[in-house]
């Protein structure tokens, strides 16, 4: 008997840890299928599709849209209880900002003061509308572009097909293509990457879109954003000095973008154009999700949850 107490004492603590494991899993799909079906009753467009969200944004090229775009991001995905699907966030993803494409351009100071304000802001976004507990950290590529792109390879090869990864391009594509270029193989298939613009697909310095598409991943194009979410900043008069702070703090980001100065079109407007790609995610994404939202379908959702959050 005593030969094998050992063995089973194993066993036992197999069976408990698998378990345990099994029903943290269990649970957090349930506490968040709850926490869905209590919010879709006060928003009935809520329907997500199964999988984890990768955002990568710019911010340090010539349009400053990002830096009002990245907080309304966080909300949205906070206020509809996905708050556990964002496994990646990363900024100035414009690796060689002074070899853009665009119209106009930014020179170093700039570049490295919106790097600053990404910073900044990235890491109140998620002090404000956190936690993300699937979240490693936020990555500035031009500081760390090894250790965002590593997280975001990271993110690629746990993909399957009922836990996908759907990227959030918002900005050049050259970190995506690199953390594919590294990734397995076999687990890029199960990958997404969402655009709203070919402004972003073809401003690659490294890779052309083509070349994304040739890795294997499947695109979604959900037709320009600035259409109905670069508009006129009376649409957000409502949330200036706002009694929840992450609401105030997304109509200050939006104020500081608009008089941000390096580039003319973004004078008297407030622009989260990104932001719609998360909208069209939370709302369906490829399953009808709506990618013609506005500041009205935007402030429904930023309003769900509105507290004093201090």
């Amino acid at each position: 008997m005593k030969k094998l107490l050992l063995p089973l004492i194993i066993l036992s603590t197999f069976l408990s840890v698998a378990c345990s494991q099994s029903t943290t899993r269990i649970e957090g799909k349930t506490k968040e299928s709850a926490s869905n079906q209590s919010i879709k009753g006060k928003f009935e467009a809520l329907n997500p599709p199964i999988g984890r969200l990768a955002v990568v944004i710019d911010g340090n090229s010539p349009d400053p849209d990002d830096i009002g775009a990245t907080p309304v991001m966080l909300a949205l995905i906070q206020n509809t209880g996905l708050s556990s699907r964002l496994v990646h966030l990363s900024h100035s993803c414009d690796l060689d900002p002074f070899r853009n494409k665009a119209r106009y351009q930014i020179d170093a100071e700039n570049e490295m003061r919106r790097q600053n304000k990404l910073d900044e802001l990235s890491a109140r976004g998620i002090d404000l509308f956190g936690p993300f507990n699937n979240l490693r950290d936020f990555y500035n590529c031009r500081v760390d572009q090894a250790g965002a792109t590593q997280d975001l390879v990271d993110a690629i090869n746990a993909s399957s097909i009922d836990n996908p990864l759907w990227i959030v391009e918002a900005g050049e594509p050259d970190l995506i293509g690199y953390a594919l270029e590294a990734a397995q193989k076999n687990k890029v298939q199960h990958v997404h990457v969402v655009s709203h613009h070919p402004a972003n697909d073809n401003s690659g310095d490294f890779f052309t879109w083509q070349q994304i598409l040739d890795f294997g991943v499947n695109e979604h194009q959900i037709g320009d954003q600035n259409v109905g979410l670069q508009g006129p900043i009376a649409d957000w008069d409502w949330a200036k000095n706002h009694s929840d702070s992450g609401i105030a703090f997304i109509w200050e980001m939006m104020a500081y973008a608009e008089k941000d100065g390096v580039v003319p079109f973004q004078t008297n407007k407030f622009d989260c154009s990104d932001a719609g790609m998360i909208y069209w995610w939370i709302t369906g994404a490829d399953n009808g999700g709506n990618k013609h939202s506005t500041p009205k379908e935007i402030k429904e959702v930023l309003l769900l949850n509105a507290v004093n959050r201090g």
